[in-house]
């Protein structure tokens, strides 16, 4: 376990008052030490001035005993002592008297003696040695001045002593205070230390108890803030993601995003449904689904440049199918890198359904506008080019002309009224009516035509109630689908007409026992300008929009309307309507 910043400080703390207290007790044994030698010295240099030695000089000539009792009398003045001590040699080094006789007998021969006995004074002071010397020739002897720093030691022991003393006293008194300047440093650090942690597991409470406005105190707030602007920034980010995980997921585009590998990386809910199958991210690759359907491989891709756009059949589905590379988060772009692929699928089922409606009812209104035309050319040159026509042909060529123009009329009368149904700009004039009523109505103008075709027209009400719609309207949806039936049933046919009420709706029922519809044209019965039989539908006058327009008018009341029919046998058409549509959307 590796030592904490708590532990490393008091460590260096203390090793600091160590060092400091080992530095200062060294400088002052060495400073006391040289105080030492200094002033021995000094003092016996202060004796041995030129009238002292002149004195010693002729005191010499005495003797030795003479010579040592001269100096005896300055015993203070050298500092002669214990420790202190001086001796009288002969020019052989041989100790003749002195302060203390029996050190003088086991004299060591130092450099100070031997410069001495060479006739020079030995004045050399060195503080690593154990003693402190002074030699002086003096004729035929040499005083010999020695200390044997005793005392220096017993002093420097003492000091020594203090130190280790305050030494230890020291690094206790180091140890607590480093220990609370430590935990002054430590306690702000731990506490962002545990912040970042939280920050790191998602939980961004800020530091409290900063305490202080110094460098830890602005870093605790810098700290707070950044966790803050953090916070808002990852909560920004979850926003934006979110955001797009949902218009991805409910993107009505289907999305196909393949890793760098060629895998599938990400796949919404649109592309699910339009390309079917089992799509398995991680497994399903692009080779495997992209490359059936276009006959691209990826490389290729990754090769040119810019987008990659083809029409694809994925069942009975179109698809418009854009492909093109894609940079994925966190790489940087290299040429020689394989990159991702995103494939954009658009649904042109519809719009190719559209189109193809769109086509045929163009050609659908060129054709029954362009026969009716062709025969009103026709015979109008016929009557101009023949002035002397008989006044019966040049009659009934005027009454072609004229039911044809009548044919044109109704052809752009029934387009314009579905013109203005897509664009809900039919007027509505919505009212309650009685719907038994209207039934009636509509049974009184159909017998004629029923009579004329040699058919019977029954009629049945069963309380149908009454119905808020636009009346006219529905009365013509009626009057379309009683003359089809009069029209496509043979000759002594039986139409029947029901209404009743089911509920909240109001039902009309026409069916006939005519020639009815085979079952693969059920589907398109409604379609504009379809029909069955398009010869006999054209010798009757009919356009082929009559039913387009009653699916219209009925939807526009929030109605159904329904066919069922057999070959050979009949057709049944039924209308049903709420009772009580919503008037605001009646009103356009």
């Amino acid at each position: 376990m590796k030592p904490s910043l708590q532990v490393k400080m008091v460590l260096i703390m203390t090793l600091l008052a160590i060092t400091l207290m080992l530095v200062v007790g060294t400088m002052l044994v060495n400073n006391v030490t040289s105080f030492y030698n200094d002033d021995f010295l000094a003092q016996v240099e202060t004796f041995f001035d030129e009238d002292t030695l002149d004195t010693l000089s002729a005191t010499a000539h005495q003797g030795a005993e003479a010579l040592s009792a001269r100096i005896a009398l300055y015993a203070s003045q050298l500092g002669i002592d214990t420790y202190r001590n001086y001796y009288i040699l002969d020019l052989d080094g041989h100790c003749l008297t002195g302060s203390n006789q029996t050190l003088g007998q086991t004299l060591e021969v130092t450099p100070n003696l031997l410069r001495a006995l060479a006739g020079e004074v030995g004045r050399e002071s060195k503080i690593a040695e154990h003693y402190m010397d002074y030699a002086v020739p003096l004729g035929d002897y040499v005083i010999y001045i020695k200390d044997s720093k005793d005392e220096v030691r017993d002093l420097t022991f003492e000091i020594v002593f203090i130190i280790i003393e305050t030494l230890f006293a020291t690094m206790i008194l180091a140890i607590a205070l480093s220990y609370l300047l430590a935990r002054t440093i430590t306690n702000p650090i731990e506490r962002l230390t545990q912040g970042a942690v939280r920050l790191s597991e998602g939980d961004f409470t800020p530091i409290s108890h900063v305490g202080s406005d110094d460098e830890i105190g602005s870093l605790t707030s810098a700290f707070n803030q950044m966790a803050q602007t953090l916070k808002n920034t990852l909560s920004d980010s979850e926003q934006e993601k979110n955001k797009f995980e949902t218009i991805f997921l409910y993107l009505t585009d289907g999305v196909v995003v393949f890793d760098e590998a060629g895998l599938l990386l990400n796949v919404n809910r649109a592309a699910r449904e339009l390309l079917g199958g089992t799509l398995t991210e991680g497994e399903t690759s692009f080779a495997q689904l992209i490359t059936p359907l276009t006959g691209l491989q990826e490389e290729t891709l990754h090769s040119q440049e810019g987008t990659f756009i083809q029409e694809v059949t994925v069942g009975e589905r179109a698809l418009q199918m854009t492909l093109a590379p894609l940079e994925l988060p966190g790489e940087e772009a290299r040429p020689d890198r394989a990159r991702g692929v995103i494939a954009v699928l658009h649904d042109v089922t519809e719009q190719r359904r559209l189109d193809e409606s769109r086509r045929e009812f163009i050609a659908n209104v060129s054709h029954e506008l362009r026969t009716p035309l062709t025969n009103i050319k026709s015979y109008t040159e016929t009557v101009v080019d023949a002035p002397d026509l008989p006044e019966e042909n040049r009659t009934a060529f005027l009454e072609v002309v004229l039911g044809e123009s009548d044919r044109m009329i109704r052809i752009v009368k029934d387009l314009l009224t579905l013109s203005k149904l897509d664009s809900a700009k039919l007027e509505m004039k919505p009212s309650r009516f009685d719907v038994a009523e209207m039934v009636r109505r509509v049974h009184a103008a159909m017998k004629i035509d029923a009579y004329n075709s040699k058919h019977s027209l029954h009629l049945e009400v069963n309380d149908p109630g009454t119905l808020f719609g636009d009346a006219v309207r529905i009365e013509q949806v009626l009057v379309n689908i009683v003359s089809n039936s009069i029209k496509y049933t043979p000759e002594g046919g039986e139409i029947r007409m029901e209404t009743h009420r089911e509920g909240e709706n109001v039902i009309m029922r026409v069916s006939d026992n005519g020639i009815g519809i085979p079952s693969e044209d059920l589907e398109r019965i409604f379609d504009r300008f379809y029909r069955v039989d398009k010869a006999r539908s054209r010798e009757m006058g009919g356009t082929g929009l009559g039913l387009a327009i009653a699916r219209e008018i009925t939807r526009a009341h929030h109605g159904e309307i329904t066919l069922t029919s057999e070959l050979g046998k009949g057709t049944t058409v039924t209308i049903t309507l709420p009772a009580e549509p919503p008037a605001a959307l009646l009103l356009r």
